[in-house]
């Protein structure tokens, strides 16, 4: 089974989508699932519980996910999986290309019971804290 993407909005709508689409993984936005309008006001502890429902491996921005008490919660609650990446000032096409770089180990992710967070660098994955129960 192939795994499902489900991008944050901070990721952007686009070039990031289109990076990994051609990569031939399978990749939603937040617009695509929920339509733009939902998406725009959609909390984070929101798009991660409605995301991890669906099944999708959620890709996110911001590393500090983990630590935040609402989203580390969704996260724990839900059983989500989620990949971070580790610096926040990477382009989509970087970030893109990370993703096909480390492409087997975030695909063997999908096999993975959550809950839990990855960070993805230069150098790989690397599982961080969650702080939830």
């Amino acid at each position: 089974m192939t795994p499902r993407f489900l991008l944050d909005r901070s990721l952007g709508q686009r070039v990031l989508a289109e990076r990994l689409r051609s990569g031939g993984w399978d990749v939603r936005t937040l617009a695509e699932e929920f339509g733009d309008e939902r998406a725009q006001r959609m909390r984070d502890e929101e798009w991660i519980g409605a995301g991890a429902t669906a099944g999708f491996l959620l890709l996110a921005k911001d590393h500090r996910i983990a630590t935040r008490p609402l989203e580390a919660q969704a996260i724990y609650m839900h059983e989500a999986r989620v990949v971070v990446f580790a610096r926040g000032d990477l382009t989509a096409a970087r970030m893109g290309d990370l993703c096909l770089e480390h492409e087997a180990a975030i695909q063997r992710l999908a096999t993975v019971h959550g809950p839990f967070v990855f960070s993805l660098a230069e150098h790989g994955l690397a599982r961080k804290r969650l702080a939830a129960p």
